[in-house]
């Protein structure tokens, strides 16, 4: 989006701005009549989804892509486990009971209602595991076609 705003000579000055979001909000009004709303809710939310993933704020990744309408399994299968104050011998037990089902002292981090609960590294883990890393570079290519044929709307205004 910088880099769109940098070509247009009346969003320039908004090309460096430290916020994003003041580029997309001026880039949005400048190509209005080119945008659809489905286009600016894809730009919009491929921004934010990108903040999240960047800031490991990976729950709330998964909430953006599911605003996109991209569809994630929701399961990673990624389970936490308090092993804190444990031996390396009882730590490998706990595992081995939660592999096998044998125990209940796990806790799904896709059920967890934070990465602070879930931890960041769960997760990271979380959803990597359930693809929705690869579902967000999908997002991200839908966000980069809009941007693109803005760009070659400015090629073609240009040479008009």
């Amino acid at each position: 989006m910088r880099l769109l705003a940098n070509k247009v000579p009346e969003l320039q000055g908004f090309a460096c701005v430290r916020n994003l979001e003041d580029v997309e909000s001026q880039i949005i009004v400048h190509f209005a009549n080119e945008l659809t709303e489905q286009d600016r809710q894809t730009i919009r939310l491929c921004r934010q989804l990108r903040n999240k993933v960047l800031h490991c704020d990976f729950r709330a990744a998964r909430g953006k892509l599911a605003e996109l309408g991209v569809s994630s399994s929701g399961q990673g299968s990624v389970q936490r486990v308090n092993v804190s104050g444990m031996t390396g011998h009882q730590i490998a037990e706990t595992i081995s009971a939660v592999v096998s089902g044998t125990t209940d002292i796990s806790k799904s981090v896709a059920d967890t209602s934070s990465t602070r609960e879930g931890s960041i590294y769960g997760w990271l883990l979380e959803l990597g595991n359930a693809g929705d890393f690869t579902n967000a570079t999908g997002a991200f290519k839908a966000a980069a076609v809009i941007v693109d044929r803005l760009i070659e709307s400015t090629a073609r205004s240009a040479v008009a």
